[in-house]
């Protein structure tokens, strides 16, 4: 029998010594009992079963001799294997495709084989590796006033299956990864007691090769604890569990609670929940709520309550994080036990095709988490280091974030709590999901999850895990039982994978199962540069995905979009790496710089890079913002990854400071809850053109939008301004793609060649976003003078010419060049792949706009819009590479050079001039010949580099021997080697 009384502060006060004498609860008659706490962090003992014998010779019985401090993992601590060529990783079998990760690499590592030193990209290389059985032990001393009591342990973050001995007695087995492993250990004696736990890392359940919660691909196979280890001895009467739902409905919350006892108690207790604002600013005081039972009745139910939080209650968001403590108070004559939960008041729901977050229309902007934690390799379990994590969120515009594969700690959620993010922690598969022992485990873990974390106002969505497909009818099923179990989260399976009609929204790639209808800009696997609309389309700011969107019944978060490549900052980061991982792949680069004479340029190299990089990361935002009914975007990633070979598609480092070349203002223009667009066709025009854009807006803030003041101007590169469009005054509530007007110029007055920018701004929204485009003239194609030759091959011919004095222009025909490297306008799509990069052969590249080569032709010091239809006709010549015999010099520096991935740092080139014998050679693997008339751009690069060799500025100072140059075009004699993707996960995929 329960009773619940409701009633004020002031009337409990009155009430409760009377209800004390009642229960002849007196600490005169006897002494209150309350839950002791005892921390086991310290000092260790530990095992390796390397063999798996530990149990069937009773280690548990044992005393280890080695010794290590926990909360901590093993490999971090100096135990476990050297690794090297022939380690069995976790993820062996995958990745790298049939070969699994054995072997020194391919051939440009061959130095470290030569040498004996181990070095690989796939991730970072650990000083240790151990997967297996570990044992740990420890002495630890019960006092006298635990007398009695019920006694219980927690290991928060094991990874992953624990079981645990008591005095060499088995109490017995934990498995989760996300959740505490927690035992009950009855009444123990005081004095001396030995606890014995062996925590076995090796493969449970198969949750894929590469998921982040259990591979070596980001942070995954330690073994140990890494969080709090206590142990609590309870009074006769305690509180077992105790959460909330973050879900107001009338005013209400759910609490719920387990209540344990020991055998024999009896009598009557009182529950009660008292709540109070806890955040900055928020006083508010809700009554308190007593509940009255009888100990009697006390069993293994989970018994839940509406406590009444008055429609005075704040709530909480993105924008204001207003917290609540509630304090849980059991009182019984003999005993006391407390509990304490910080929680916020929020609502997310599905409104339409959008998210609605306590009402108001919300998108999404969001970062798949892939767990790159360097400095520990595994998630921090302090407040502090996810604080720093989840305001760089915040400065660069994002409210969510997506654990891939993984669900994070404790810490993690406070945290967000605190900051306002979103949170959306994954069951922690990436594979097929189609057997029974998965199924068991994720229903399992997932109730683990939401049991252990759901009452943080900041987790407000769940799913699976990411790609594949799996059992359809489980996926469903799923779906229902997590929505009938917690009402207070949004629900999904997988992302860019098959998704049931229940789930309450989609985060895909493009329409399943083809996806040959986009969601992004990248399509396909392998990345090629077909296979990017990038390539396919001329610049523009007008291309959306809204054929797929509008195909869609539920809100849709476009699948890690922005997965652009930099070339990593070698020198600010390598000396981070304070633990036991390795980041070999900053290490290989910073040795093949070197050797190709490229060091210097390292932080040229990064500038240029980076500012490509975040060009094009931020195309792929504004096509989401500019898409009708798209409900959010996931991007991979605001950090760099450094698994799966490395990736460095970033805007800030694997330690979470941003990139020198970042701009966080600049990026706050266009990833916001409002965010100015402009619709423009074209980016590269000539001056017979007109310019045209359409001007529209993204709003998800939660008031409506005034726009009374916005202004376009359109500006020359220098500031001087050419045209102003004040706008018509509208009111916006929250959507995406909202038209505003429509803007046109006619460019015949413009002195070409022009680099222009139109702004867009709103003083008093505080509002301001800005785009570059390029007015080129219509102009005759320029002929090459007749007193230079222009050679189409490497041949007896020109070598002769040039030993006579002559000056040769080489324009090759692509295909010619050694290595046949693919187009280069991207930056590398998620990783380098192979000697060909995968969708592009380069991330950005170096050229000096002052050189005289650019005279005429304006660019900036790395890659743009510009360069489009250029780099789409050219091919990068291999000036230095890991197998050439006649390298061209290590200070040789190219007019263009395109900067080669990080994992072969070959030196490149597209235009390069030489002395050879007595005459002049420039060479440019860029097409200047074929339909000009069509391509403004490269016409224009034409003009500058006739009139750049007419000029006395044509000079070459390197004297380069022919045989060097023939290096150039030298054809691959053997069959070219082909990628295998057959054990990869990507191939349809990603």
């Amino acid at each position: 029998m329960i009773n619940i009384i409701k009633s004020s502060k002031l009337i409990i006060l009155l009430i409760m010594p009377m209800l004390l004498h009642i229960m002849g609860c007196s600490n005169k008659e006897q002494p209150i009992q309350q839950v002791q706490t005892l921390d086991l962090a310290g000092t260790w003992q530990i095992k390796l079963d390397p063999d798996n014998v530990g149990i069937q010779q009773n280690w548990q019985n044992q005393n280890f001799q080695d010794s290590l401090q926990l909360p901590g993992a093993l490999q971090e601590q100096g135990y476990g294997n050297i690794p090297g060529p022939n380690t069995p990783w976790y993820g062996n079998a995958e990745w790298a495709g049939k070969g699994g990760l054995n072997g020194w690499g391919p051939e440009w590592l061959s130095k470290y084989k030569e040498q004996g030193i181990f070095r690989m990209h796939h991730f970072l290389r650990p000083d240790r590796h151990y997967i297996g059985a570990a044992w740990y032990s420890k002495t630890f001393e019960v006092p006298q006033t635990w007398q009695g009591k019920s006694v219980s342990v927690s290991f928060e973050r094991v990874h992953w299956v624990s079981q645990l001995w008591l005095n060499e007695q088995k109490i017995g087995q934990q498995t989760s990864l996300a959740a505490p492993h927690q035992y009950t250990l009855g009444k123990l004696k005081p004095g001396k007691h030995k606890i014995t736990l062996r925590v076995d890392n090796s493969e449970h359940v198969h949750m894929g090769y590469n998921a982040h919660s259990v591979s070596e691909q980001t942070a995954g196979t330690w073994n140990g604890v890494v969080g709090q280890l206590t142990m609590q001895a309870r009074p006769n009467v305690w509180i077992e569990k105790f959460t909330v739902s973050p879900k107001p409905v009338n005013g209400m919350v759910k609490v719920s609670y387990q209540l344990g006892k020991t055998e024999g108690t009896d009598g009557e207790y009182h529950l009660t929940l008292d709540a109070i604002g806890k955040s900055q600013g928020n006083t508010h005081n809700p009554a308190p709520l007593v509940i009255k039972g009888n100990i009697a009745d006390i069993d293994q139910d989970i018994l839940s309550v509406n406590y009444p939080m008055s429609e005075q209650a704040l709530l909480w968001d993105e924008y204001e994080q207003h917290l609540y403590q509630l304090d849980a108070k059991l009182e019984t004559e003999t005993a006391l036990d407390t509990r304490q939960l910080t929680f916020g008041l929020r609502d997310m729901t599905v409104d339409g095709k959008h998210f609605s977050v306590n009402g108001y229309k919300t998108y999404i902007r969001s970062v798949d988490d892939c767990a790159v934690m360097p400095a520990t390799g595994y998630a921090p379990m302090d407040v502090a280091s996810w604080r720093k994590v989840w305001q760089t969120y915040k400065d660069f515009g994002l409210n969510l974030a997506r654990f891939h594969s993984w669900a994070p700690p404790e810490a993690a959620f406070v945290a967000a709590n605190e900051v306002g993010i979103y949170l959306k922690p994954e069951v922690g598969e990436w594979g097929p999901v189609k057997t029974q022992d998965q199924f068991d485990f994720m229903r399992a873990e997932a109730k683990r999850i939401l049991d252990t974390f759901g009452h943080h106002p900041s987790f407000v969505q769940m799913g699976l895990g990411n790609e594949y497909d799996g059992d359809h009818q489980f996926f469903e099923d799923i779906i229902n039982e997590w929505k009938a179990y917690d009402d207070s989260k949004l629900y999904t399976v997988k992302a860019n994978s098959w998704s049931p009609n229940n789930a309450d929204f989609q985060v895909q790639r493009g329409i399943w199962p083809e996806r040959t209808v986009k969601l992004r800009h990248q399509f396909g696997w392998p990345p090629k540069p077909d296979r990017t609309e990038f390539n396919l389309n001329p610049p523009n700011t007008a291309i959306d995905w809204r054929e797929a969107s509008s195909t869609f019944n539920v809100p849709l978060i476009s699948h890690e979009i922005g997965q652009i490549c930099t070339y990593p900052n070698i020198d600010a980061e390598i000396d981070k790496y304070t633990g036991y991982l390795n980041p070999d792949y900053l290490e290989i680069a910073r040795d093949q710089l070197k050797e190709r004479g490229m060091y210097e340029l390292l932080p040229e190299i990064v500038e240029s890079s980076g500012k490509w990089q975040v060009e094009l990361i931020r195309e792929t935002f504004e096509a989401n913002y500019r898409t009708p009914n798209m409900a959010g975007f996931s991007w991979l990633s605001l950090a760099d990854f450094t698994g799966q070979s490395s990736a460095p598609v970033g805007l800030v480092d694997p330690f979470y400071d941003p990139h020198t070349y970042v701009d966080i203002d600049y990026v706050r223009r266009w990833n916001a809850p409002t965010v100015l667009l402009a619709r423009m066709p074209k980016r590269v025009l000539t001056q017979s053109e007109t310019f045209k854009a359409g001007i529209e807006v993204s709003h998800f803030a939660k008031q409506k939008l005034h726009l009374n003041d916005l202004v376009a101007t359109l500006r020359t590169d220098a500031g001087k301004t050419i045209k102003t469009w004040r706008l018509p005054k509208q009111s916006f509530a929250q959507d995406t793609a909202q038209a505003i007007a429509t803007i046109e110029f006619s460019l015949n007055t413009i002195a070409a060649p022009a680099k222009l920018n139109l702004q867009l701004e709103s003083k008093t929204n505080g509002l301001v976003n800005d785009w570059n485009i390029w007015v080129y003239p219509e102009e005759n194609i320029t002929n090459f003078p007749a007193d230079i030759h222009v050679s189409k091959a490497w041949n007896s011919d020109t070598q002769q010419r040039l030993a006579a004095g002559e000056t040769v222009l080489l324009l090759p025909n692509i295909g010619d060049m050694k290595g046949n490297l693919p187009t280069l306008f991207t930056n590398h799509f998620w990783t380098a792949l192979g000697e060909k990069g995968g969708q592009s052969s380069a991330s950005g590249m170096l050229l000096d706009p002052q050189h005289p080569l650019f005279q005429y032709f304006p660019t900036d010091a790395h890659v743009n819009w510009n360069w489009w239809d250029i780099l789409n006709h050219a091919q990068p010549m291999i000036l230095d590479s890991y197998d050439s015999i006649n390298p061209w010099p290590k200070a040789y520096r190219a007019l263009i050079q395109p900067i080669d991935s990080w994992k072969i740092n070959r030196k490149l080139a597209l235009i390069v001039e030489a002395k050879v014998g007595k005459g002049k050679l420039l060479i440019s693997s860029i097409d200047l010949e074929n339909d000009m008339q069509n391509r403004p751009a490269a016409r224009q690069l034409r003009k500058s580099l006739v009139a750049y060799l007419q000029s006395a500025d044509f000079a070459p100072s390197w004297q380069i021997q022919p045989e060097v140059i023939a290096e150039i075009f030298q054809k691959e004699t053997k069959p070219e080697k082909k990628m295998d993707f057959s054990a990869n996960a990507l191939p349809i995929d990603n």
